[in-house]
């Protein structure tokens, strides 16, 4: 959180910084930098003491008090470039709906700490609205249901944010325990092993809650897409998709943790472009390595056409960022170097390396197998934290490629990780934009987050489709049970009916009235086996994924359209 945090400010600096004169930029970049500075630091005295007296209470006072520093400050600075600099008023609007949004969404560690996270930003919106329009009605109320429904979407995760800083906590506290007695005795190793399964778990229903504001921001990505633009707004739009879709097979490799690490994990295998994957995540960590003081650099040696192959993405780019993350933490200073280099073997097939060259204290021979394995770590590695499994889910990602992993000494000094991938060569299809209809549809959307179902308006009726929107199952049902649809896009976890007892009824009600199968579509984050397994059962006829994928999204538009 504190680094993706950290990266959203650096972007808000380069984007004042562009816009605005200079002054503007560094002040709201040092003011917050020092604020997240401060609330890590927090955190951090209770992770490593958290047996001290008071620690929680320290925590708690803390972090509400700096939530409120860092709110107030986006707010006051909002409100100063509102009345010095008019110019820039649809920045400060976008940049206090921002912030209002990821102040609700963050972990909150009380009601307090919720409170003051969104006041702030929330007075500043009607303050703007009332100087910009006076009071109109229309506007004053627009803005007021655009706050209470981020307030009302974020409150009910409010329960399970405190339950998520309750549990690190007493993970934490855990972890601490048991940390010298992992050495002594076999039993309490495996108490260690059952308390990190349960970190998973935890992680993987944390994922899932992301996905939700994640479809918006990758959704609305989208849509800014399909938009003319001036080169810089461009670059810096497929910048926040290439962020934005790390961060979401980032959250994937979370929910299959549990799978590769009993072996039961499939590699996805797709045409993949190493060259332009490896060079994504450079770009989006850059920032952070400069924060540190490190320069990161990338190097690709071989035909660019070589780098194309049929290969797992999301593995691939998991253990680079392991890799890359283990750098960050290790490195004191100098530079962190990403090598890429594809050998062709014969017309069909190449041989990947991919290497990770850090400046850091380096791995002993002695321990250079021991390190792969699940909750092995250096001294080194102990001390910057972590659980002890970045590198065994490294180690079992490439082999579950085909491929071997290894480390050695980089000159000067420090750590060289080597990964070697034999992989088949492969052709990405050009990317032909969807077009722009697909026919008149009559569409049917069941959503309730209210910023979902603006952005399945917004994607929709780009395609030249009519929408109709309602917030619940039951609602969903009345409306089809009065016709005129040509497909149902069916959320699954809604209020008063959820998508599959809506689903249910619906099939029921075409059995019994004789009324034509209506094409129906679950919408959904939740896309596990199981879960799609139990809605093609009720009746779906397929599975969309959130985030929306605009080409899925199309292709069933299509097809409905073609079977008219």
């Amino acid at each position: 959180m504190f680094l993706i945090r950290l990266l959203s400010v650096a972007g808000i600096f380069g984007i004042t910084l562009w816009l605005a004169p200079w002054p503007w930029a560094v002040s709201f970049a040092v003011i917050q930098s020092l604020l997240y500075i401060l609330l890590w630091r927090v955190v951090e005295q209770v992770r490593l003491h958290p047996d001290a007296p008071g620690a929680w209470g320290r925590l708690k006072s803390r972090t509400e008090l700096l939530t409120f520093s860092l709110a107030m400050h986006a707010a006051l600075f909002v409100l100063a470039a509102w009345k010095l600099e008019p110019g820039l008023l649809p920045q400060a609007i976008m940049l206090i709906a921002g912030n209002l949004m990821v102040g609700a969404l963050q972990v909150h560690v009380s009601r307090i700490s919720f409170a003051v996270a969104v006041v702030p930003p929330s007075v500043t919106m009607g303050v703007i609205a009332w100087g910009e329009f006076g009071p109109n009605p229309a506007i004053l109320v627009s803005v007021l249901l655009f706050i209470l429904g981020v307030i009302g979407s974020a409150w009910r995760q409010a329960t399970s944010d405190r339950e998520t800083v309750e549990l690190y906590v007493d993970l934490t506290q855990s972890s601490a325990a048991l940390h010298t007695a992992l050495e002594e005795a076999r039993a309490e190793r495996e108490a260690a092993e059952t308390a990190n399964r349960a970190k998973s778990r935890f992680l993987a229903m944390i994922s899932h809650e992301v996905r939700t504001p994640l479809n918006v921001i990758l959704g609305i990505v989208e849509v800014l897409r399909r938009k003319p633009r001036n080169k810089q707004e461009a670059g810096l739009i497929n910048d926040m998709g290439d962020a934005g879709g790390m961060l979401l097979r980032l959250l994937n490799g979370a929910l299959d943790l549990s799978k590769i690490e009993s072996g039961q994990s499939e590699p996805r295998l797709a045409p993949t472009d190493v060259r332009a994957l490896l060079e994504s995540i450079v770009r989006v960590w850059r920032t952070r390595a400069e924060e540190l003081g490190l320069r990161l650099e990338v190097d690709c040696h071989g035909a660019p056409e070589d780098f194309i192959v049929a290969t797992d993405a999301g593995r691939i780019e998991q253990v680079v960022i392991n890799l890359l993350s283990n750098a960050l933490k290790l490195t004191p200073s100098g530079a962190i170097r990403i090598r890429a280099m594809a050998i062709p073997r014969d017309q069909d097939t190449v041989a990947l390396r991919i290497e990770v060259e850090d400046q850091g204290p380096g791995v002993p021979e002695a321990q250079r197998e021991r390190i792969f394995q699940p909750f092995e770590q250096l001294e080194a590695g102990r001390a910057a934290g972590g659980a002890g499994l970045g590198l065994a889910i490294c180690k079992a990602n490439v082999e579950g490629l085909g491929g071997r992993i290894g480390v050695s000494d980089a000159a000067p000094g420090g750590a060289l990780f080597q990964i070697d991938l034999p992989a088949r060569r492969a052709r990405i299809a050009e990317a032909a934009a969807p077009a722009a209809e697909v026919g008149a549809l009559s569409i049917l959307a069941a959503e309730d987050h209210e910023a979902n179902r603006r952005l399945l308006k917004m994607l929709l009726e780009q395609f030249g489709a009519r929408v109709t929107l309602v917030e619940n199952g039951a609602e969903a049902v009345h409306a089809a049970r009065a016709g005129g649809f040509d497909l149902v896009l069916m959320d699954v976890m809604m209020p008063v009916m959820d998508g599959v007892q809506a689903l249910t009824a619906l099939r029921a009600e075409e059995v019994e009235t004789g009324r034509p199968r209506l094409p129906v579509h679950m919408l959904t984050a939740n896309v596990f086996d199981e879960d799609v397994a139990r809605y093609r059962a009720a009746g779906a006829d397929g599975v969309l994924r959130k985030p929306i994928e605009i080409a899925a999204l199309h292709g069933v538009l299509a097809a409905v359209a073609a079977a008219r």
